[in-house]
């Protein structure tokens, strides 16, 4: 066994992990071959790599993909991300002819450990509810329930595309300053240890312009400001290597009315609509009830449950 970091000539076997053995999230994502062969391509060009190094040098990592090696073959693989004061695993995946042999266990060691090293407090990973193996495998690992979730899709954008949201003088595009008041709306909803593990940061709203460009994303984002500042955000990516298009979680302020809630999401969705008409996906967690209801105001529904799943490092 040899576990090492993922090398470009390993995409067209993650790409077949990803569609043979995460049926229910590429159903609904649809990855596609060739995007996902360019975002590779652009992943290990030089200039790339040159930036990733830096952030690494500068202490702020984006990312690791581990790979795991039996008999000359890609037989299992995880990605880690950074998220504040913990490492993120995700997409964890082995071959069912290797199973059974620890594998897995192996990557997620190598997660922790790795995320101990970046000074790393926990390591956090989301399964899916009905995944009842996975979730024992976690839980003799030390991982515990943090907070359920799930993917709410708009299975089609057919009456978006005919009849866009109108323009509302209350909405307007997100703007750098106002970061600080959304993250405080997140913080005031935020159970304890949600906030411990997996704090809202301001980082997190304004994006990566080395990520995006690396996806080859098309992004916006829009405010609630009704002249006393912003009381609710969204954000909405469109990128070439998914069928569908991505609206982030509504954050929404206790002062702002259901129906303009619902307005901020179908700005976002009109918006996803004029450059991918199909569906759209969110991702919600179970703590943000003010999010969801402007979700389902707007024709989304649960498609995927979950569980966010963290461990201390050491």
């Amino acid at each position: 066994m040899k576990v090492r970091e993922l090398r470009a000539a390993d995409a067209p076997r993650i790409l077949e992990f990803l569609q043979k053995y995460f049926p229910e999230e590429e159903a609904l994502m649809g990855t596609r071959p060739e995007g996902f062969r360019r975002l590779i391509h652009r992943v290990f060009r030089w200039d790339t790599r040159f930036l990733l190094g830096l952030f690494r040098l500068l202490g702020r990592p984006i990312f690791n993909y581990f790979v795991i090696e039996e008999d000359g073959r890609l037989v299992a693989s995880t990605m880690l991300t950074y998220e504040g004061p913990s490492g993120y695993v995700s997409m964890v995946v082995v071959d069912p002819a290797y199973r059974r042999r620890g594998f897995a266990q192996t990557l997620l060691e190598r997660a922790r450990a790795t995320s101990e090293r970046r000074g790393k407090k926990f390591v956090a990973l989301d399964v899916l509810a009905h995944n009842a193996p996975a979730i024992a495998l976690y839980e003799r690992l030390g991982y515990r329930r943090l907070r359920a979730s799930g993917f709410m899709v708009l299975d089609s954008t057919d009456a978006l595309v005919a009849r866009p949201e109108p323009s509302s003088p209350a909405i307007r595009p997100f703007r750098l300053t106002d970061a600080d008041a959304i993250v405080a709306i997140v913080r005031e909803r935020n159970p304890a240890e949600v906030e411990r593990v997996l704090p809202m940061r301001t980082g997190e709203l304004r994006g990566s312009s080395l990520i995006d460009r690396v996806l080859e994303a098309q992004v916006a984002a829009w405010v609630i400001d009704r002249g006393k500042g912003a009381e609710g955000w969204i954000r909405a990516t469109v990128t070439q290597m998914s069928d569908a298009s991505n609206v982030s979680r509504p954050i929404v302020a206790p002062t702002v009315e259901p129906e303009l809630a619902v307005s901020l999401v179908r700005t976002a969705g009109s918006w996803c609509a004029a450059r991918r008409p199909g569906r759209i996906l969110s991702m919600i967690t179970e703590e943000n009830q003010l999010g969801r209801a402007a979700l389902e105001g707007a024709g989304f529904h649960e498609a995927i449950a979950s569980y966010t799943l963290y461990r201390p490092v050491a």
